[in-house]
């Protein structure tokens, strides 16, 4: 099955381009404390394109002590990975 990557980034919320090699967090911003949180579109491996979300708006992956202030929602791993080849 043949998917577009450009049409199925645009419907994940990214407005800008991506490209192999490239990695952009979007930032959503969330009244509260530790609510904020980000999607991360990574394409540095070319053989797939990454999106998570992360808890933060920084896109890096946060250290447990800060991470147990967020949602359960945001500190378990969620992604999905599309296979370019």
């Amino acid at each position: 099955m043949q998917v577009n990557i450009q049409e199925i980034l645009q419907k994940a919320g990214l407005d800008e381009p991506l490209y192999p090699g490239k990695r952009v967090v979007k930032q959503c911003r969330q009244a509260g404390e530790f609510k904020s949180h980000c999607v991360v579109y990574d394409w540095r491996d070319p053989d797939k394109v990454r999106i998570e979300v992360k808890a933060g708006l920084s896109g890096r992956d946060l250290p447990p002590k800060e991470l147990k202030k967020y949602p359960v929602s945001f500190q378990t791993p969620t992604f999905i990975e599309i296979n370019v080849r």
